[in-house]
């Protein structure tokens, strides 16, 4: 059986770099292999799966092809090829050359075109499968019973091979062919073809039904009933002609259709070898070769006689069992992908020894080696068992989501005990931006993903010495170990605690802004000269920008709509008084919406109290975000936002709220990162820091600030760390930009280290790729040595604010474990129960209020100190949390 796999190079290549991206491959030399590794792991898969007997890899030429001559306007809109995608090009050409396999171009044509020639040809030479493996719908033209499309899954989706029956499905037509006249009425916005103003697909398909083709369209237009479509098709029916013409995949490109070349050979393994090598493929490589050494023990043996890794005089039985330089290593040596034996389903619960706990909705399983798993639902566990397992202190655990696991374990009144390691915890520490869901980690580091619980635990051992040797790399052990691991029990308990809620509080508040609310509806009305959906952003642009006219230039979105976001109103807001109203309205909006309206639901009917959930592994600075409801973005700046802090209240009368908040801790931390004599002396000295700042950058005495010339120097104390330019600064202060301009060089005048800490801050960035904080967390910056100067400039600014927000983040995290640890030993019967930003809160039973506040001040003090440079924590107490703050 003759089988031709022709591949769309490109489509391959972004597939593989967008796929991995999100957490880019980067070499210790810096280099974003992301889309290599992609691509070459997805031609190893398709050769794996697909066996074909052919196979070529399609490209286009850096050079205008034959559309581009007749319409100049011909993909004018593409974006132009991300940099990382440039410099990999080279690297996939070499990885082909070692597989020995086709790169197919031809000088005035597009991939799609030797794809649709050489599919034609195959199918002509007595092929019997060709598949072409594209994403891209205009290949549904080419397809015939023998010629078919292979498309990857998307979004979990598996991957599909569409016939004729699927396009036929697809695109509703009864000929593949049709797919042309399709594409010649909808057009193509990702190529620029025109096609038929205002025909979609479904209207397309209408009438291909009817006239099965544009030409007969065309000739039968005054058949069509619908008269502005009838219209549509009379004016444009020359441009549909020409659009079928440009999506019309050539089959007469003048390449030679060579079976001989085209048929798939036996790689070159030292070329494969050294490429993988440079690459740092530790895993494509291994699975590689390993197999290699499984399927050609006598290739395999010659392979390493070359590479020198046996004697050339040294003879090696060629048996399928015999061991080779490739042969898979023991799990505990750097494995890196799960091998399919790897699961037993045991017959009994392991009941000792170290172990692996995985969970999977109500299942967990559990692996006590690497080459055993038992998997069962929870209610059928040995409970008994169980709990000797889990709460045997010499027992090391390894786990996924350690959070989760010590939820599951409380249901049934265990308590974990002995060192545990969270997989999850551990990768998050590692790169904070990468995703965290556990098939993730498994294919960013085993390259695979393990099929259902068992398999998840045990490849839990694989992952388990990888993830802590790159902890002890990264010397984050501290970190993990004395922050992140120890803040499951505060969170769990915090989760669990909850605070109360003045529901009659809130629905007080809510009808108050309900009635303002209506008010400014009618006041916006009046003003526009028209009833319409206030929070509907293409009714509201209308309004704006075609009836009212509030600009010569409306702003538009990507989708070319007109734009109604926050920041390009507030630009507006003095061109007409009705923008200031709707702003008003949408912040009342929101109150009512996603506070006053929606907290209540939220109550458990359990314990009549709010419960968050805290996230652990979300934000790249360390810092927790919270869920369901997020407590971390209620609005504290407006007086309306405050108000909602009202309903936080004490349990009971016996209670009150306690909030301890950090002192301009950001602030504080520059001033100790840079040195900077000048900030740490005001620090000291206990002044205002922002009127500190505006004595010294306006020359004037302290006593001589005033209310605008602090809130300028405020503006500039928290944007400069934040990379804020002239132009940012002007626009936030309402002042010129060369004002702007002058008022920053005049604070780096005034504090020279500040600048100092920049520069090296964004030095070392450069030099070694990531930004770290005084505890050694790392976020990763791919991005710092880019070409784009968007993408460059995004990486410095976090280069220089990630240290200060991160090591914010570590000192908070550290006080909250040092404070329920203090609160556990001393028995006290106060809880911890908000974390927001700087700030914690906390329920306390007034007779231990002296003893709380002390044990409180001393932890968030003493949590991580600064060097040369006192911490400040604010303490207030109220019935409430508005109050307390």
């Amino acid at each position: 059986m003759k089988k031709l796999l022709l591949i769309d190079g490109m489509a391959m290549v972004y597939r593989g770099y967008y796929a991995l991206n999100r957490n880019p491959r980067i070499t210790s030399k810096g280099f974003n292999t992301s889309a290599i590794l992609g691509f070459t792991m997805t031609l190893y898969d398709l050769m794996h799966q697909q066996h074909p007997t052919h196979l070529g890899v399609a490209f286009d030429v850096n050079k205008p092809t034959f559309r581009h001559e007749i319409y100049t306007e011909y993909k004018a809109n593409r974006e132009p090829m991300p940099e990382e995608i440039q410099t990999a090009l080279p690297y996939i050409f070499k990885i082909l050359a070692a597989y020995n396999i086709p790169v197919l171009t031809c000088a005035g044509y597009e991939a799609d075109d030797v794809i649709g020639t050489f599919s034609h040809e195959a199918e002509l030479a007595g092929f019997d499968e060709v598949l072409m493996v594209t994403p891209d719908k205009d290949f549904g033209q080419l397809v015939t019973p023998k010629v078919k499309m292979y498309r990857f899954g998307r979004m979990g989706r598996p991957d599909q091979i569409m016939g004729v029956p699927e396009i036929q499905e697809k695109f509703g037509v009864s000929d593949c062919r049709q797919v042309i006249d399709l594409l010649g009425l909808w057009g193509d916005a990702s190529d620029n073809i025109p096609g038929i103003p205002g025909v979609g697909e479904k209207t397309a398909k209408k009438l291909i039904e009817q006239f099965s083709s544009i030409e007969n369209m065309v000739a039968h237009a005054d058949e069509i009933k619908n008269e502005k479509l009838r219209l549509l098709v009379q004016q444009h029916g020359e441009q549909a002609l020409f659009s079928k013409m440009l999506a019309t995949i050539s089959l007469e490109v003048p390449i030679a259709f060579d079976e001989e070349q085209l048929l798939l050979q036996t790689p070159d393994y030292l070329q494969l070898r050294d490429l993988f090598d440079e690459l740092e493929f530790r895993g494509l490589s291994k699975k590689v070769f390993t197999e290699l050494s499984l399927t050609n023990p006598e290739l395999a043996v010659e392979f390493s006689r070359r590479k020198g890794g046996i004697a050339a005089d040294q003879t090696v039985p060629a048996t399928s069992d015999q061991p080779t330089l490739f042969a898979e290593p023991s799990l505990f040596e750097g494995q890196e992908t799960v091998p399919e034996h790897v699961v037993t389903i045991l017959n009994k619960m392991p009941q000792h020894g170290d172990v692996a706990i995985f969970l999977s909705g109500a299942s967990v399983a559990l692996s006590e080696d690497a080459d055993h798993a038992y998997c069962a639902q929870v209610g059928d566990l040995d409970i008994k068992v169980l709990r000797q397992l889990m709460e045997d202190p010499d027992t090391l655990k390894v786990c996924y989501d350690l959070k989760s696991l010590k939820y599951l374990l409380g249901e049934l009144d265990i308590t974990l005990r002995g060192r545990v390691f969270d997989v999850q915890l551990a990768h998050y520490l590692i790169d904070a931006e990468a995703r965290h869901n556990y098939d993730f980690i498994c294919n960013a580091i085993l390259n695979s993903e393990p099929d259902g619980p068992a398999a998840s635990a045990a490849a839990l051992w694989m992952l388990y010495p990888m993830l802590s040797s790159k902890i002890r790399e990264a010397q984050l052990e501290t970190l993990y170990g004395e922050v992140e691991l120890p803040l499951v029990d505060v969170l769990i308990a915090m989760e669990k605690e909850g605070v109360r809620i003045d529901v009659e509080a809130l629905q007080r508040y809510s009808h108050q802004l309900t009635e303002e609310r209506n008010r400014l509806e009618a006041e916006i009305y009046d003003l526009a000269g028209c009833k319409f959906n206030i929070s509907s952003p293409k009714q509201l642009g209308e309004v704006l920008y075609e009836q009212l006219k509030v600009t010569d230039k409306p702003p538009r979105t990507a989708t070319k709509q007109y734009s109604t976001a926050e920041d390009v109103l507030l630009k507006l807001q003095d061109r007409h008084p009705v923008i200031g109203k709707i702003l008003e309205y949408r912040s009342l909006s929101k109150l009512i919406g996603t506070y006053l309206d929606n907290f209540p639901k939220l109550i458990s009917p359990a314990t009549g109290r709010l419960h968050t959930v805290y996230n652990q592994t979300v934000t790249a600075t360390g810092r927790l975000s919270s869920s369901n409801p997020n407590l971390q973005n209620i609005p504290i700046r407006t007086d309306r936002g405050k108000e909602i802090r009202k309903a936080f209240v004490a349990r009971d009368a016996d209670h009150v709220i306690m909030a301890a908040d950090y002192s301009q801790i950001e602030l504080r931390i520059i001033a100790a990162l840079a040195g900077d004599e000048h900030m740490k002396e005001a620090f000291k000295s206990h002044f205002d820091i922002h009127a500190a700042t505006a004595a010294r950058i306006y020359g004037i005495p302290m006593e001589e600030v005033s209310k605008d010339l602090r809130r300028n120097a405020k503006s500039v104390n928290f944007g400069i760390v934040y990379g804020i330019s002239a132009f940012g600064l002007s626009e936030q202060l309402g002042i010129s930009r060369k004002e702007a301009a002058s008022l920053i060089e005049e604070y780096f005048l005034q504090y020279p280290d500040i600048k100092k800490y920049i520069e090296s801050s964004m030095a070392f960035a450069h030099e070694h790729h990531y930004a770290q904080t005084l505890m050694g967390r790392r976020r990763y910056l791919y991005d710092i040595n880019s070409r784009n100067g968007n993408a460059r400039s995004f990486a410095e600014r976090n280069a220089v604010n990630m240290p200060i927000q991160g090591t914010s983040a570590d000192m908070i995290k550290l006080a909250m474990v040092r404070i329920y640890r203090r609160f556990q030993e001393e028995g006290i019967q106060s809880k911890m129960i908000l974390q927001v930003h700087d700030e914690l809160v906390f329920d306390v039973l007034r007779s231990e209020l002296p003893q709380v506040r002390a044990i409180v001040e001393e932890a968030m003090v003493n949590a991580l100190p600064l060097p040369d440079l006192p911490i400040e924590v604010g303490i207030d107490v109220g019935d409430n949390w508005l109050d307390a703050h």
